[in-house]
C-alpha cells in the first residue's frame, strides 16, 4: 500500500535522525528499527495521506522519548512550586560532575527557558523580578522554571554525541536565478553557521537543540540565523522543528551528475572548438570595433557568446518555466550549492547580467571567476556607470566632471583607454546588425550545444531526485535544469582551459563582456 511505500522511503532519513541522537551506529540502527516497527503498527490510524510527515515525526519523537527513558537513571520528582528567593545553582545538581552536563544542556535550551533559568539560578533574581524583566506573569515564570528543570534533568541523563558537522563543517552558497537583485546571498555568504544549519536540516527535521548538537554550537548563537533563514523562507519551522526549504546541490549530487554528463560536456567543448576553427575568419569579417585584437580574447568572447545564447536562450527559453515568488516579491529560483574541492573550484563562481541605457544599448557579461573579479558586480545597480561606458561606445566626447571621474576609474580597471586624445573601450562593440550577423554565423553550433544541454540536464535531474529528500521531490524536478551552470556553462570552459584552447585573462582584461548598440 502507499503508506508502506512512504515508510520504506523514509528509512534513510530516519536513520540519519537516529544517528544524530545516539552515540553509536548500532544504537541508531536499533532505534530506527523501533521507529519503523511502530510506524507499521500505527499506520492504520493515519486518516489523511497529506498528514503523513506529521504522523511520521510524531511517532519518531514518541519512540525516541521512550527509548531515552529506558536508558535514563532515576530522578527525583520535580516540584513546580519555586520559592521567591532564588536557590543556589547546586539545586540543579545531584552529584559531583553534573556541572559540566548542566552547562551542556543549558546551551541547548530554547531562549525563553534558558533566560529564566539563568536569571533565577545564576543571577539570583527573584520570581517577581524575572516576571517584571520579561513582561510575563509570575505564574508563567514558575512554569518555565519547572519545565526548564525537567528538560535539563532529562538531557543530563542522556548520552549526546556531536554530529559530524561539529568537527567537519561544510560550506555552501545560496544561488539565485530570476528577476532583480539577489536578496538572499548575504544570508550565507561568509556565514558558516547559516550554511551548516541549512545542511543539518536538509534530510532531518531538527529542533534547535538537535541542530546545536549537529554543528557543535550552542543554541544562543544560532537563534539569530534561525530567525533570518525562516523569515527569508530558506527554513520552515513547524512544531518546533526546522526543515530546509530549498533544494541543495550537494557534493555527492554534483560529483555523480558531473561524472554521468562528462561525455556530453566534452561534446559541447568540441562544438566550440570546431566553431572557432571554422568560423573565426568569418567572425572577424563581421567588422565590429576593437577590443579583441588578442587571439585569446577573441576566442573567449566567441565561446562566451556561444554558451550564453545556446544555454540561456535556445535551451532555457524552450522550457515552460514559472518562476516562484520569493521573499521581497522577487520572482526567482533559489537553491543551495555545496562548495568543495573539485575541478570546478578555481571558477569560484559564475555570473551573468545585461545592463541597458534608455536607448536600449546594452553591455552584457558572462563572468567566470577564474578570470578575476566579476565584471557585472561593478556595473549592477549603477545606471550612471552603465551610461558612461555606453556613451564612450557611442563616441561621445563631452562629459561632466562626475563622468570624468568615472572614466578615470574605467581606464584604471581596463574597461577603457585614451590614446591620441581619443577615448575608446577595450571591449568588443557591435552594432545591432553586426551582432545579428555574428549570431547567424554561430547558429549551428548554438543548436548543437542547446541539444547537448537538454540531454545533460535530463540525466542530472534524475540524479538530483535521488539525492533530494522525498518531501522536496517536486521542487527538485522544477529546479533541476539550473544545473546547466555546472554542466553546460562551466564544464566546457574548464575543458577548453585544460586543453589550451583558452587561457586565463590577464589583469585588466575583460574577456566575456561586450557592447551592442541599437
Amino acid at each position: 500500500m502507499e503508506t508502506d511505500r512512504r515508510i520504506a522511503d523514509a528509512a534513510k532519513t530516519l536513520f540519519s535522525y537516529c544517528r544524530a541522537r545516539t552515540s553509536t551506529r548500532e544504537e541508531a540502527e536499533d532505534l530506527s528499527q523501533d521507529i519503523l516497527l511502530e510506524l507499521l503498527r500505527s499506520r492504520d490510524s493515519l486518516r489523511d495521506d497529506r498528514a503523513f510527515y506529521g504522523f511520521l515525526w510524531a511517532v519518531a519523537g514518541n519512540v525516541c522519548k521512550s527509548w531515552y527513558k529506558k536508558r535514563a537513571r532515576g530522578t527525583a520528582p520535580l516540584d513546580e512550586n519555586h520559592p521567591d528567593e532564588a536557590p543556589p545553582i547546586a539545586a540543579l545538581l545531584e552529584k559531583e560532575g553534573d556541572l559540566q552536563l548542566l552547562r551542556r544542556e543549558l546551551a541547548l535550551l530554547g531562549e525563553r527557558h534558558r533566560r529564566v533559568t539563568v536569571l533565577y539560578y545564576f543571577e539570583g533574581l527573584r520570581v517577581a523580578g524575572i516576571a517584571a524583566s520579561l513582561g510575563v506573569s509570575e505564574a508563567m515564570v514558575k512554569f518555565l522554571l519547572f519545565k526548564s528543570r525537567q528538560i535539563l534533568r532529562e538531557g543530563m541523563d542522556m548520552e549526546r554525541t556531536p554530529g559530524e558537522l561539529s568537527y567537519n563543517p561544510r560550506k555552501m552558497s545560496l544561488r539565485f536565478w530570476g528577476n532583480g537583485g539577489n536578496p538572499f546571498w548575504k544570508l550565507c555568504d561568509g556565514n558558516l553557521l547559516a550554511q551548516n544549519i541549512l545542511l543539518a536540516c536538509y534530510n532531518d527535521r531538527c529542533t534547535a537543540a538537535e541542530i546545536s548538537l549537529q554543528i557543535g554550537v550552542a543554541v544562543p548563537y544560532l537563534e539569530k540565523d534561525l530567525k533570518a533563514l525562516c523569515e527569508h523562507g530558506m527554513l520552515t519551522c513547524r512544531g518546533g522543528r526546522y526543515e530546509t526549504n530549498v533544494v541543495i546541490f550537494t557534493k555527492d549530487f554534483i560529483e555523480e551528475a558531473d561524472w554521468k554528463t562528462q561525455p556530453l560536456q566534452r561534446e559541447m567543448a568540441e562544438a566550440i572548438q570546431t566553431c572557432l576553427r571554422e568560423k573565426l575568419d568569418a567572425v572577424k569579417a563581421v567588422g565590429f570595433r576593437r577590443g579583441v585584437e588578442d587571439g585569446n580574447l577573441l576566442r573567449w568572447h566567441i565561446a562566451a557568446i556561444l554558451l550564453e545564447k545556446a544555454v540561456f536562450h535556445k535551451y532555457q527559453d524552450s522550457l515552460d518555466i514559472t518562476y516562484p515568488t520569493k521573499y521581497s516579491g522577487c520572482e526567482a529560483f533559489v537553491w543551495g550549492e555545496e562548495d568543495y574541492t573539485s575541478r570546478y573550484t578555481e571558477f569560484g563562481g559564475f555570473g551573468t547580467t545585461a545592463c541597458r541605457n534608455a536607448q536600449g544599448d546594452l553591455i552584457r557579461f558572462l563572468d567566470y571567476a577564474c578570470n578575476g573579479p566579476m565584471d557585472h558586480f561593478y556595473f549592477f545597480n549603477r545606471p550612471d556607470r552603465v551610461n558612461v561606458i555606453l556613451d564612450i561606445a557611442n563616441g561621445k566626447t563631452e562629459f561632466s566632471e562626475n563622468d570624468k571621474n568615472e572614466i578615470a576609474e574605467l581606464i584604471k580597471l581596463g574597461y577603457a583607454e585614451k590614446a591620441g586624445g581619443k577615448l575608446s573601450l577595450r571591449l568588443p562593440v557591435f552594432t545591432k546588425e553586426q551582432f545579428d550577423a555574428l549570431l547567424d554565423l554561430l547558429d549551428g553550433a548554438m543548436d548543437e550545444i542547446a541539444e547537448k544541454t537538454r540531454e545533460a540536464i535530463e540525466i542530472s535531474t534524475g540524479v538530483l531526485e535521488q539525492h533530494t529528500p522525498t518531501a522536496m521531490q517536486k521542487q527538485a524536478q522544477a529546479i533541476g535544469w539550473l544545473n546547466m551552470f555546472n554542466t553546460s556553462v562551466c564544464a566546457p570552459v574548464r575543458m577548453l582551459l585544460d586543453d589550451g584552447t583558452l587561457r586565463k585573462a590577464a589583469q585588466g582584461e575583460h574577456p566575456t563582456a561586450y557592447v551592442v548598440l541599437q
